[in-house]
């Protein structure tokens, strides 16, 4: 056998007369492709070419490097092997399988893409019963299913969700985020997407994005926002306000200046808002009260009409194709805040899903001292140890006894905490450190080197009790000793949340598998659990028309970002 990594260049006579099985990585396959070269690789008829964790080829819909050599190789037998073929989120498409089977070489759909299109892909997608068929004939030929429900000798795999609250740091730094994307939303001409700023325009779809990820990251890590460089922004709303008759020596005026920099209570519900948006006729409202009307301030007893700037007259550079009427002179007094400039806070953050972690933990580690077991990290203790003097009989140190009488191996609790935020693994890390609880970590940017050391030391040293990952470690681990996933937010691909899970609840387990995932509640992340759970809904909501002409996570982004506008719910957490 011969395990070829980036630092060994085999020649082919080698690699085809001296080996029985070469072992080699994804990363070295793209790395072997090239228009003017020849790999090794290539100059060798395989007897089997096997891809473990095959549906990485169809991650991307593109001709990549890695699906490139693959497709090249020759060989008189092609496997591959996944558990997972296609993503598993709501929008997810079965064209992710046709990259596959170009590797196959399958010969109806494989080799050819306009079958493909024409047979199974158009009509899979328009609900057409001929498409449902087609692919069910071509995976009944292709592949082979082995699935976890039909194994009996795997434990079962218990998953809860765990709806937490916020802390009161922690929910003031949500709800600043959540109310800067509200206010931008609302701001832009009131939820038009036309608008080129707006976070619901189709070409703001890296802002769009990053916003989403921002929001979903405040759920995890307390935060802050940076609105001190937004005083020129304030003065000249202030020299607006001077212009409409304020005094700029009034207390009025200062209390005005202030409240837009710091905030202040709305003038209508008396409700804290961070960022108060500020009328012509100088109420400071929260954005609920404000959206009230579009056309007069809500304020009780003013009732002042807004300068209304219609779609037939000139429109604005911001928003050429103006849908609707919006306030021109509300809008344009507003100063700018910007939501990109959320900072995560995690080097001194208190956050409520970490405290809510640490203290499972330290229950898990109080059942493994009933269990006669000793683990250094929380009280000193040496590595972890069973008493032998009570079980001198039994044929290890770690041993329990089987209903029918045999011996099984008894291990202590073990846990893999998942997380797809670099930020909130740093958090978890800090208060793991705090608590006294040791851990191992396995996530990017770690050398390969360190990955491998960390994970020595959770399989092998049994006071290590909690192994700290992230995406890149979810593939093509067996962790079958551990007993409790947690997983610190909801994964918008069910995919990858499976893989997750099956790194420890796979053949080898010998105790139920715990799945634990913690979401925030009032939050965009109840919302996401809600729209995976609800099958129907999403098909549903992604048919509507103001999204029916985007697609993926556009089209997700977008819908969520319409969800923190409309449900005010979301920033009305007790703080």
């Amino acid at each position: 056998m011969f395990i070829w990594t980036d630092h060994k260049r085999p020649s082919a006579h080698n690699l085809a007369w001296d080996y029985d099985i070469v072992i080699t990585t994804f990363t070295r396959l793209s790395a072997e492709w090239g228009p003017r070269k020849r790999s090794v690789l290539m100059q060798i008829h395989w007897l089997r070419v096997m891809l473990d964790e095959g549906h990485t080829l169809g991650l991307s819909l593109s001709l990549t490097n890695k699906l490139q050599m693959a497709i090249s190789l020759a060989s008189s037998n092609r496997w591959i092997l996944t558990g997972t073929p296609t993503p598993n989120t709501p929008n997810s498409q079965v064209a992710h399988l046709q990259p596959m089977l170009k590797f196959l070489h399958e010969e109806a759909y494989g080799q050819n893409q306009d079958s493909w299109e024409a047979g199974i892909l158009r009509p899979f997608e328009a609900h057409m019963e001929e498409g449902r068929v087609r692919l069910l004939q071509l995976l009944q030929r292709t592949m082979i299913s082995a699935r976890k429900v039909d194994l009996k000798s795997i434990p079962p795999c218990i998953k809860k969700v765990t709806f937490l609250d916020f802390t009161e740091e922690h929910a003031r730094s949500y709800n600043e985020l959540v109310v800067t994307v509200q206010r931008n939303i609302l701001m832009a001409d009131w939820n038009d997407p036309s608008h080129v700023e707006s976070l619901l325009n189709p070409k703001q779809w890296k802002l769009r994005g990053n916003t989403i990820r921002n929001v979903r990251l405040s759920c995890c890590v307390a935060g802050h926002i940076k609105v001190t460089d937004a005083g020129q922004d304030i003065q000249e709303t202030m020299d607006i306000l001077v212009q409409q008759g304020l005094d700029p020596h009034s207390e009025e005026y200062t209390f005005i200046k202030i409240s837009l920099l710091n905030g202040c209570s709305c003038s209508r519900c008396q409700d804290w808002c961070r960022l108060p948006i500020i009328t012509p006729c100088r109420h400071l409202l929260c954005l609920d009260c404000v959206s009230l009307d579009s056309e007069k301030c809500t304020f009780p007893g003013c009732g002042n009409h807004y300068e209304m700037q219609s779609p037939e007259i000139l429109t604005r550079p911001e928003n050429p194709n103006p849908k609707w009427p919006v306030p021109k002179d509300l809008i344009e007094l507003q100063p700018s805040y910007k939501q990109d400039e959320w900072d995560p806070d995690w080097q001194s953050t208190s956050s409520s899903k970490v405290a809510y972690l640490v203290g499972r933990l330290k229950v898990l580690y109080e059942s493994n001292r009933k269990n006669d077991y000793c683990v250094s990290g929380l009280d000193g203790c040496e590595v972890l140890e069973k008493s032998q003097k009570n079980h001198s009989h039994m044929p290890t140190q770690e041993a329990s006894m089987k209903p029918n009488g045999e011996y099984s191996c008894l291990l202590p609790d073990k846990v893999i905490i998942f997380s797809q935020f670099l930020e909130h693994i740093h958090v978890i890390e800090q208060q793991l450190t705090v608590a006294g609880i040791n851990y191992a970590g396995l996530y990017s940017p770690m050398h390969f080197g360190n990955k491998m050391k960390a994970l020595t030391v959770f399989q092998h040293d049994a006071s290590c009790m909690a192994l700290l990952m992230d995406g890149s470690a979810a593939l093509g681990l067996d962790l079958s000793f551990v007993t409790h996933v947690f997983l610190m937010e909801p994964i918008w691909d069910r995919s990858m949340e499976e893989q997750v899970i099956s790194r420890a609840h796979r053949m080898g387990a010998t105790r139920p598998i715990n799945v634990e995932t913690l979401v925030m509640r009032g939050t965009i992340e109840e919302q996401m659990v809600e729209f995976l759970q609800d099958n129907d809904f999403c098909r549903r909501a992604l048919k509507q028309e103001f999204i029916i002409k985007e697609f993926g996570s556009i089209l997700i982004t977008k819908l969520l970002l319409l969800w923190l506008l409309n449900a005010s719910n979301l920033t009305l957490l007790d703080v």
